[in-house]
């Protein structure tokens, strides 16, 4: 009997011990405007993968806003992840732009599996409420869903773990050496405004770190050859956005991501800087009346190509 007990003793505090060594993994909502860059779909991908991101939801945000989601749900079930509920924001004006968005024709007919019937910022705002303190909130398309968010629920905003978005040109970039009116930004301006200024843990992960970070053609042929429904899906999605030969997808979604999963492993730098948003669309740093953003920086290239790869590929 003696020796039974022991071993039972020795049983549970290994179950304990195995326990103890795994780490909570890191809940997140991640709003995306998936379907007309290709970064986004591959951050979705990438997410999936993660050994310590657990996805309670997607937000889908920016013109048609519905075609958009059934892309989202067609990825989803790629991987056999329909338990996560994809929401849908509102419809905004459709932006003219210069390239047709064909990864929609990807989805068209997808059927399968549906968006909730909850809108976006309403699921948000439950699924915080379920998990207060507990939510990191992961933007990567313009802000309309989460500035709706704050506008709705302002109670939320106290009750957010962290808010990590891709968004905003502090100085210079891949595209100049002067600021830029960010897509994410200008595109929902006053969303931006009310985003930037709520009193939440804000991280930014600007045009100055992620313009520099593209998929070069080794690192696709590896994520190509992996083969797995995932990465299959992936690779077709990105032939369908390449309009050229020379196109290469730059990570700025991915990098939002992965300050998510790991913050400040794949930047020199992360420095709390007081940010507004103006008028015409612009993440400025303003002594005054800005509110302190943390804004990564000096992003380390290689180290995260090799973990995002290595993370994608993983079976």
């Amino acid at each position: 009997m003696r020796v039974i007990g022991v071993s039972l003793l020795i049983a549970a505090l290994a179950v304990s011990i195995s326990g103890a060594a795994q780490p909570a993994r890191t809940k997140i909502l991640l709003d995306t405007d998936i379907g007309t860059d290709i970064d986004d779909a591959w951050a979705l991908g990438y997410v999936l993968k993660s050994p310590s991101l657990d996805l309670l939801g997607v937000t889908v945000s920016d013109g048609d806003t519905a075609q958009r989601a059934r892309l989202a749900c067609k990825l989803l079930a790629k991987f056999g992840r329909t338990d996560v509920p994809v929401a849908v924001g509102r419809r905004t004006p459709a932006v003219p732009a210069d390239r047709v968005d064909y990864q929609f024709a990807w989805a068209e007919d997808f059927r399968e599996y549906a968006p909730i019937a909850t809108p976006a910022a309403e699921f948000l705002s439950d699924v915080i409420h379920r998990n207060p303190n507990q939510i990191t909130l992961v933007a990567v398309g313009p802000l309309h869903n989460i500035g709706d968010l704050v506008r709705k629920h302002p109670d939320i905003v106290p009750l957010v773990r962290r808010v990590v978005l891709m968004s905003g040109s502090i100085g210079a970039s891949e595209y100049g050496p002067a600021p830029v009116a960010e897509w994410n930004v200008r595109l929902a301006i006053p969303e931006a405004q009310a985003v930037y200024a709520a009193a939440w843990p804000l991280t930014i992960v600007p045009l100055d770190s992620t313009s520099y970070v593209r998929l070069e053609d080794q690192e696709r042929e590896r994520v190509r050859k992996a083969g797995t429904p995932l990465t299959t899906a992936l690779e077709t999605l990105l032939r369908l956005w390449t309009d050229r030969p020379a196109a290469r997808m730059t990570l700025h979604d991915q990098l939002a991501l992965a300050e998510a999963q790991e913050p400040g492993r794949f930047f020199g730098r992360c420095d709390p800087l007081p940010l507004i948003v103006s008028m015409d669309g612009f993440t400025r740093v303003d002594r005054d009346r800005g509110h302190a953003v943390h804004v990564c920086l000096e992003p380390k290239r290689d180290e995260f190509m090799t973990h995002f790869v290595a993370q994608l590929t993983a079976r």
